[in-house]
């Protein structure tokens, strides 16, 4: 893959964070295709909305997502372990899944079936799907010439966070993109980043 990155209209506050949310979208075609052989009918559109912070974490809600009990997870990026250790983050990815859709959506990425009444599973397979999309993003990121970043453990709740996440409290907007599977919205995804290091 080339490192060259891609031509991108930059219309936003931030205008490394578009760049990064099109690299995300690669990134999440890229698991879907390897993992599920799975594509999406649109490329997803990318809105920024502003972040409402909450005690100096980012505030989460899935059910205006959806409009239905929705699973949530997210993780938090790091410019390394130190950063890490000091709870200093650089971004986060959230990424919200319907509950009804979460079975379906693990066996299509060879995981086998899950209990759809077994809250905790339904709680750690979405975990697993986001901490699989950060993954195939930070390495994507990578091959595009950025710094290899760290990642937390996800956390996941029902509906909303009412504590919030970790992110960069120097970030005031984020990117919100919905991802269409045979038509039908399966995922939606924020993303907020601070600046990011090339080597």
């Amino acid at each position: 893959m080339s490192n060259s990155k891609p031509d991108i209209f930059f219309d936003g506050e931030n205008q490394d964070l578009w760049l990064l949310s099109k690299i995300l979208i690669s990134a999440v075609k890229k698991l879907l295709a390897q993992k599920g052989d799975i594509y999406l009918s649109q490329d997803p559109i990318v809105y920024e909305k502003e972040i409402v912070p909450f005690a100096g974490r980012m505030r989460i809600d899935g059910l205006e997502k959806f409009g239905a009990r929705t699973i949530v997870s997210a993780i938090s990026f790091y410019m390394d372990k130190g950063h890490m250790d000091s709870q200093r983050a650089l971004g986060a990815l959230v990424v919200y899944i319907p509950e009804d859709y979460i079975a379906r959506f693990m066996w299509l990425l060879g995981y086998g079936r899950i209990d759809e009444d077994d809250e905790a599973e339904i709680l750690d397979s979405c975990g697993t799907a986001a901490n699989l999309i950060a993954g195939f993003f930070v390495k994507e990121l990578s091959s595009f010439g950025y710094i290899h970043l760290e990642m937390s453990h996800f956390e996941t709740f029902i509906n909303s966070s009412i504590n919030g996440i970790d992110f960069s409290p120097a970030e005031v907007v984020k990117h919100e993109m919905a991802f269409f599977i045979r038509g039908d919205k399966r995922l939606v995804m924020e993303l907020t980043m601070g600046r990011l290091q090339s080597y």
